[in-house]
């Protein structure tokens, strides 16, 4: 190997790593998740056509957990990737993280043996195992459960847990799972700065279970909500396939809950317009993303 083609390959695994860029790239230059680690995230937590009869006779076995709507949403956000490095619904420890830190420790690597760290039962007498990076969550991803539900968890002896919607559809397996406090004030004030029954979401959080259920997740389905616009609803590796197909060299999004109208448009053109003229930039994409 000469000179020229080791400096290549040592810069292009620098900004693979994110060493160079602030976080891992693909071949074009594009952002990946965080915590990509050559893999999209949707590929691990979705479990293939050829396993799912086995796994839907498993889910038969073991205590069940019901979902309400905002449930559901948020278990499609973990399972298509949207919340990565998130594998699961939060545990006591990266749900406090968040809270206070609005970010989250991760060791994609396992430079510190610490890739698993999320993923474990928090132990808050652990003062050794370290993470050596935080990537941005400050949104706690939570599922409430009540007492009931608790107490079927810890009398089944399982370590497994069927999560299902409102009409008892078997949506996914969680595992591992840990049982702990719903701090519903702590959440509420340090996402909001005040608590008002006013506000929908304060009043959702307060309406749930007094127990928050964490643990890693197997989705056995793609979640669908049968309303004609499934098909818009692309997955993160759906997306940038979209963008490989459009040749990128960068996306700007615009994300807006009403209809589009003038205003909008002028803000959409003008970002265009910047990225081509003051950046250089040659194919911008724009990734309109509704709520």
């Amino acid at each position: 190997m000469t000179i020229e083609e080791s400096v290549e390959l040592l810069m292009s695994n620098l900004r693979k790593n994110g060493v160079l860029s602030g976080g891992p790239t693909n071949p074009m230059g594009l952002p990946m998740p965080s915590g990509y680690d050559g893999y999209f995230l949707e590929d691990e937590l979705m479990i293939p056509p050829s396993k799912r009869s086995a796994k839907l006779l498993e889910a038969e076995t073991l205590p069940k957990a019901r979902l309400n709507d905002i449930d559901v949403n948020w278990l499609q956000v973990i399972g298509e990737g949207w919340a990565s490095p998130l594998r699961g619904f939060m545990r006591e420890g990266p749900l406090l993280q968040a809270l206070h830190f609005n970010s989250l420790l991760i060791d994609t690597w396992d430079n510190n043996d610490a890739s698993e760290l999320n993923e474990k039962q928090t132990n808050w007498n652990d003062y050794t195992t370290r993470a050596r990076e935080r990537v941005s969550l400050s949104i706690p991803i939570v599922l409430p459960i009540t007492g009931y539900t608790k107490q079927n968890i810890e009398e089944s002896g399982k370590s497994s847990v069927t999560l299902m919607d409102k009409d008892g559809r078997v949506l996914a397996l969680l595992h591992n799972p840990e049982i702990y406090e719903n701090r519903k004030e702590e959440i509420v004030t340090r996402c909001f700065g005040a608590i008002d029954m006013g506000h929908p979401y304060i009043k959702h959080i307060y309406s749930g279970g007094d127990w928050l259920l964490g643990g890693e997740i197997e989705l056995l389905q793609r979640i669908t909500y049968n309303d004609g616009l499934d098909q818009y609803r692309l997955t993160p590796k759906e997306m940038y396939s979209e963008f490989e197909a459009k040749k990128a060299d960068v996306v700007f999004a615009f994300q807006t809950r009403n209809p589009t109208h003038a205003g909008h448009a002028y803000l959409m053109k003008t970002g265009l317009d910047r990225l081509k003229e003051d950046k250089g930039y040659k194919k911008p994409v724009l990734w309109l993303s509704p709520l």
